[in-house]
């Protein structure tokens, strides 16, 4: 996992403001604080976004943002777009961890466009970060101080450090 942190709370919140308005599917407990929720970067299709959701999942409250990066695109964005065409998303993102989700129709440009803006924002931010070798799952991370982690990503055990920034510890 290759690790950064930007450190200017004002930059973080900025950060964190555009990554909300990404499209995505919320994993997040009610009464979850906002500054609690990490916002996570991921292809339908990989086995380590795979392992994370599964370490994640009901333990870290989450936004998992859908971004076609992996092999072929089109089967990729089929996937994704299955995932947010959905209407519980996270039950569609668990059967699309668990080869359970066969998405059967071509993506709406709607979701097309989501996708394609995802992308984007994924690209932008390597772009900005180039110590950060691109890869999913990605994984930003808000510290109780304001700060922002990112983890690129993720190995078994992951889970407890990616707690141990939300607290703080």
């Amino acid at each position: 996992m290759s690790f950064a942190t930007i450190e200017d709370p004002t930059r973080a919140r900025q950060v964190t403001d555009l990554l909300a308005k990404l499209e995505g599917i919320a994993d997040v407990p009610a009464g979850t604080a906002p500054g609690q929720v990490a916002t996570i970067f991921f292809d339908p299709r990989c086995p380590y976004c795979h392992a994370a959701f599964t370490a994640l999942h009901g333990r870290v409250a989450a936004r998992w943002v859908p971004v076609v990066v992996l092999g072929d695109p089109e089967a990729g964005t089929r996937m994704a777009a299955a995932i947010l065409a959905a209407p519980d998303r996270v039950a569609a993102l668990t059967n699309a961890f668990d080869a359970k989700l066969t998405p059967t129709v071509s993506a709406s440009p709607e979701i097309t466009a989501k996708l394609a803006e995802n992308k984007e924002a994924f690209a932008a931010i390597f772009a900005a970060a180039p110590q950060l070798h691109p890869g999913v799952p990605t994984l930003f991370v808000p510290r109780p101080d304001g700060r922002l982690a990112i983890m690129v990503g993720y190995e078994p055990g992951d889970d407890a450090k990616v707690r141990a920034v939300l607290t703080g510890s």
